[in-house]
């Protein structure tokens, strides 16, 4: 199926600087069946879901993903990656995806909405749910986390850090990834990357991307731990209608995770809730960047055949494709 790709910036506002950068790829010749928006985790960028995005497209769905502010080409200047504003940066970053599930529906408004969120992306996500969950119908998580001990410990200090010097990149940088790193020690060919995946081809293009693993500022920590805390409160699914079909996926090894229990923890908590339409999958020895993993294309697939199963019946002929 031929691929067609369309880019740009958009901002809520027209002064807003700078504006956020896009990409939709969508089949080029045949019917779009549904939509994807995919919001991507911290210290990265969109362009490395591009594969990802290409694969659904090739199944018939219209795929948005975006560069978050202040990462990729969502900057004035390169200097300015790793760093998202002073004003209320968790609101703009929830914002900012609402912004880009407007755009996208916008473009297909009678096909059913789903949304994938990896990592901060995930917990952007389940923001965004609280908020507009009734636009979507249904919503991957990706690479989350639950509950976490001296959460409000994090929110504290890093309000005052960011109050005192919001630029500054943070030793906590090599704190996290020293804490990430720990169950990998003994890998034979451990690096500071370890804990994203298995696969060492992709931990070699991260690190190799100029547009990935910058450093975060005091900022940007103060951002990720208000968005988890947001995401991860008690009852944070209350806002959220209790039909919703979720997925959630994840590499057992995934420390974002806690090796699994975060994950079902959170969906446990769903259930106890009264959500009717939970799916999760752990997959054996992967680890965090579980659609990057080399059993990508099983991971996707699932994703896939979860979205053709987990809609109101506007699609069924895709579940007839070849995967």
């Amino acid at each position: 199926m031929r691929i067609a790709q369309q880019s740009g910036f958009l901002s809520k506002n027209t002064n807003d600087q700078p504006k956020i950068f896009y990409n939709i790829f969508s089949p080029e010749t045949n019917e779009v069946k549904a939509t994807l928006l995919i919001i991507h985790g911290m210290q990265e960028h969109g362009g490395r879901y591009s594969e990802i995005a290409e694969y659904f497209a090739n199944r018939g769905l219209a795929v948005l993903t975006y560069d978050h502010l202040g990462h990729g080409q969502s900057v004035n200047e390169k200097k300015d990656i790793g760093f998202f504003q002073l004003n209320q940066p968790d609101k703009k970053l929830i914002d900012d995806a609402e912004m880009m599930s407007d755009h996208l529906t916008s473009k297909h408004p009678d096909v059913p909405h789903f949304i994938l969120g990896h990592s901060m992306g995930s917990f952007i996500t389940r923001c965004l749910l609280q908020r507009i969950g009734n636009q979507f119908t249904g919503a991957i998580i990706v690479g989350t986390g639950g509950s976490l001990a001296g959460i409000t410990l994090l929110n504290t200090y890093f309000s005052i850090a960011n109050k005192i010097a919001p630029h500054q990149k943070t030793f906590f940088n090599s704190l996290f990834n020293f804490v990430n790193n720990n169950h990998f020690r003994k890998d034979k060919n451990f690096s500071d990357t370890s804990w994203l995946s298995i696969n060492q081809a992709n931990r070699d293009a991260f690190t190799q991307d100029e547009l990935s693993g910058i450093p975060f500022t005091n900022n940007a920590f103060y951002t990720l731990f208000k968005l988890y805390k947001q995401a991860t409160k008690k009852n944070w699914a209350s806002p959220i209608s209790k039909s919703l079909p979720f997925l959630f996926i994840s590499g057992k090894d995934d420390p974002i995770g806690n090796f699994g229990k975060g994950v079902m923890q959170t969906v446990n908590n769903l259930k106890d809730d009264g959500f009717t339409h939970i799916t999760s999958k752990i997959y054996p020895d992967m680890r965090h960047e579980i659609m990057n993993e080399e059993i990508r294309e099983k991971v996707l697939n699932d994703i896939y055949v979860w979205i053709c199963q987990n809609n109101p019946g506007g699609f069924e002929s895709l579940s007839h494709l070849d995967y």
